[in-house]
């Protein structure tokens, strides 16, 4: 027998929840089974993550919203968290828990700022160049690896898209940047950044391919192997067969030689011993037989009737002491 558990949707959910609650801290029940909040800080502001799961969850993506507004990569402008990783490969087989304590982790380490506080913020005098102005729609047309690793790195805050190579570069060539789409995609890849995500992106293609090869020279193990399950299934399977007919054998002989079987049987025994009794008797007053024959005949089926009944009366007797006693 191969055991393997099944879970249903109610149970897949309750676990779900439960690792919410194993995974984060200070989670508040709004709804059970459908809403429930989580407060944090980041930095200096206390946020609240929603979490909200409709009737088809875990089916269905969760819905995250945070409170107040905050500008992060992962936020939409409706304040829901739709770009988190985990979110994004939410499946059946995810952990509700550990994906809201990655996004509760990265807003703690990168802690962002609200919108109000960003709409008011304005350049100063020492403020630092920031990038120039590159469609990104462009961009990522033209830029493969760029739009690659753009998918493919964690959004950070937005202090980070500071390019301090731009300080290097005169006004002309700032000017030339921005003008110039090539310059800009030969510029985005020799960022730092970018060739770091790039070559994080090149290592796990490798890994990748690796594991696709060793997991292809495993096919024909996996082929002998499912050749050998199928084989013991077929095995087991003429087994079960031969246990039920031999179960239905057993029951058959457990039947016939049962106490209160056999005490019916020789009722009947001994029923057919005395009716044999008297036609030896209307035999011998019809003067079939003479009168040796008789008695032979006679005491011979006489004492086989009383044996039977003697029996039988004994049998019904322990029978009746065993019912008294319980069994």
């Amino acid at each position: 027998m191969l055991p393997k558990i099944y879970r249903s949707d109610p149970d897949i959910r309750k676990h779900q929840i439960n690792t919410l609650k194993i995974f984060n801290d200070n989670v508040v029940e709004i709804c059970e089974g459908h809403e429930y909040q989580i407060s944090f800080k980041s930095d200096r502001h206390e946020l609240c993550l929603h979490i909200s799961l409709s009737n088809e969850f875990p089916n269905e993506k969760p819905l995250l919203t945070i409170s107040p507004p905050i500008v992060h990569p992962w936020v939409n402008a409706d304040s829901e968290v739709t770009s988190a990783p985990g979110l994004l490969n939410f499946s059946i087989h995810s952990d509700l828990g550990r994906v809201v304590q990655a996004i509760i982790r990265e807003f703690e380490r990168n802690p962002p700022p609200l919108k109000n506080d960003s709409n008011n913020i304005t350049p100063g005098p020492g403020s630092t160049i920031t990038s120039p102005t590159v469609p990104i729609r462009e961009c990522e047309r033209s830029s493969p690896s760029y739009c690659a690793v753009n998918n493919f790195s964690s959004p950070t805050h937005q202090k980070r898209l500071v390019f301090p190579e731009l300080k290097k570069l005169s006004m002309d060539e700032l000017e030339f940047l921005n003008n110039n789409s090539d310059r800009q995609l030969e510029f985005l890849n020799d960022l730092p950044p970018i060739k770091e995500q790039n070559k994080l992106l090149d290592d796990l293609i490798v890994q990748v391919e690796e594991l696709a090869e060793s997991n292809l020279s495993k096919q024909e193990q996996l082929s002998e192997l499912r050749s050998e399950i199928e084989q013991k299934i077929g095995e087991v399977t003429k087994l079960a067969f031969e246990n039920e007919r031999l179960h239905m054998k057993y029951q058959d002989m457990s039947d016939k030689y049962s106490p209160f079987n056999i005490k019916e049987q020789l009722r009947l025994a001994a029923e057919k011993a005395e009716s044999e009794c008297e036609s030896i008797a209307d035999g011998f007053l019809k003067g079939e037989v003479d009168v040796d024959k008789f008695v032979n005949l006679y005491t011979k089926a006489r004492s086989l009737c009383q044996a039977r009944k003697t029996k039988e009366e004994k049998l019904s007797h322990q029978l009746e002491s065993l019912s008294k006693a319980g069994f």
